[in-house]
């Protein structure tokens, strides 16, 4: 049994458990979910009773699989004692079959039914859904069908099930899915994951906000300028040329990742430790946006995107966007908001940028000229996570001149070294319960009624090209 790293206030759900993980021998499942799965052991997160089952297509042994997933944990760069390893891969079993056949949730039953036998004890129960988004209708009806989520209501454990973005391809898609999956899984049931709610950067924006006065009190329309949020990377697509071509960068990152973002620099103040009221806000933030009027909108491709192995050749899927606009909510009305995203750009940029409004007037030199000065927060999500603040002070000497200093607020190498991932944080929610960190059905609906149109329109805009490792396109062309 590995030792605890849980601090005195961490509190975990120690009924035993099972994990079954759809697409368990998939990318995903090897490069995150596995990896957290025994950072969560090592720390002592985990019950003490709980076995993992990957169900995938690959003809593999329990002995087989355990081997499979140890030298994806050791390729990750863990460094891990191998006889903690062990001890942890002892744990997991595998199912091979399809995720269309009811034959695999026969199997699936089965395992855990000997899970609960070998410990004389029903289990909760958790399945991740690790799988691309066509499986997931198939999955959702075989799993209500097969009753495999309610093998043991009759002694009042729970079952769980995870979905991962993206939810669909727009609003309509989402629609048909969201109706699906509620009408055959009861709501405390559903925890629908974006991965950058449990970033600490992220959550930090919480706590700047509503726990400090000095922010708080300037966190209005009144005060800030403008909002800029920028998810750019240096990396191409590489050999998810298919994956990418069929979604774009506004499905891959901007329905997404980039509105909840948005929705917690914008929510207005509300109980931040209720999840349903923290959900709600975010929920109302993403409503909000739905009668805002873009008035710039950007699509562009990187050269030699359509030359990818499995990308169309007459390709029109953007690699690049840039939405902005002025915004006409009352709490935010007047305030420049910018979404910008990209691919196999100059450099990686993972922030949200703040800008707050000069001062109306400030002699500020060593003359009586009238100097702008405005301070700027940034808050960093990749690669590394940081929170820094622009402030003007007085430069050394005789005369009175301003320079601009950056303060420090949170970095995640100060931070301790135990701190989970998003990925363990996500996971041990799901088993506590906690839905706080998972986006609501009303969220989803929303950011899609925001980007659907967008979308839409993207076939009257012209597909701007730029080179790999520009700053993207040259919109003055």
């Amino acid at each position: 049994m590995p030792s605890s790293f849980l601090p005195k206030t961490f509190k975990k759900n120690n009924a035993p458990t099972a994990f079954v993980v759809f697409g368990g021998t998939g990318d995903l499942a090897q490069t995150k979910l596995l990896p957290a799965l025994l950072d969560l052991f090592i720390r002592g997160a985990l019950p003490d009773s709980f076995v993992v089952i990957g169900l995938s297509r690959k003809p593999l042994s329990d002995a087989e699989y355990q081997a499979f997933m140890k030298e994806s944990v050791y390729r990750k760069g863990h460094n891990h004692e191998e006889t903690v390893v062990n001890d942890f891969c002892s744990h997991l079993r595998y199912v091979s079959g399809s995720f269309a056949e009811i034959e695999s949730y026969e199997k699936i039953k089965t395992a855990l039914q000997e899970f609960d036998d070998s410990i004389k004890q029903c289990t909760n129960k958790l399945f991740y859904l690790a799988v691309p988004p066509q499986y997931y209708e198939d999955i959702f009806e075989h799993l209500h069908s097969s009753q495999a989520m309610k093998l043991c209501d009759n002694v009042g454990s729970w079952s769980r099930l995870l979905v991962e973005k993206p939810f669909g391809r727009d609003l309509e898609t989402a629609q048909v899915l969201e109706k699906k999956l509620c009408s055959l899984f009861a709501d405390e049931q559903i925890y629908r994951i974006d991965h950058y709610l449990a970033k600490n950067a992220v959550e930090n924006i919480i706590s700047l906000r509503f726990a400090n006065s000095i922010i708080a009190d300037s966190w209005k329309k009144e005060q800030i300028e403008s909002i800029a949020i920028k998810l750019f990377e240096t990396k191409d697509v590489s050999n998810r040329g298919s994956f990418y071509d069929a979604i774009g960068t506004l499905r891959d990152v901007g329905q997404n990742h980039m509105l909840q973002i948005f929705a917690l620099l914008t929510m207005a103040p509300s109980d931040i430790h209720n999840p349903q009221a923290l959900r709600q806000a975010r929920a109302k933030a993403l409503e909000n946006l739905l009668d805002q009027k873009l008035d710039e909108v950007v699509r562009g491709q990187y050269e030699g995107f359509s030359e990818t192995t499995g990308v169309a050749p007459e390709s029109q899927t953007e690699t690049y966007f840039k939405l902005s606009f002025i915004s006409k909510d009352e709490l935010w009305k007047g305030v420049r908001v910018t979404l910008e995203a990209g691919k196999a750009l100059n450099q990686q940029i993972n922030e949200a940028v703040v800008t707050f409004r000069p001062i109306d007037t400030c002699h500020c030199g060593s003359s009586d000229e009238i100097h702008e000065h405005r301070n700027v927060l940034r808050i960093q999500f990749a690669p590394t996570q940081n929170m820094r603040l622009s402030m003007w002070v007085k430069k050394p000497g005789f005369d009175f001149v301003l320079e601009e200093k950056e303060f420090e607020l949170a970095n995640e190498e100060s931070n301790d070294v135990n701190s989970p991932e998003a990925y363990e944080r996500v996971l041990f929610d799901c088993i506590t319960g906690d839905q706080t960190r998972f986006v609501s059905g009303a969220e989803v609906e929303s950011s899609w009624r925001f980007i659907t149109p967008i979308l839409e329109s993207f076939s009257e805009l012209p597909l701007l090209k730029y080179k790999v490792g520009s700053t993207g396109p040259d919109t003055n062309l």
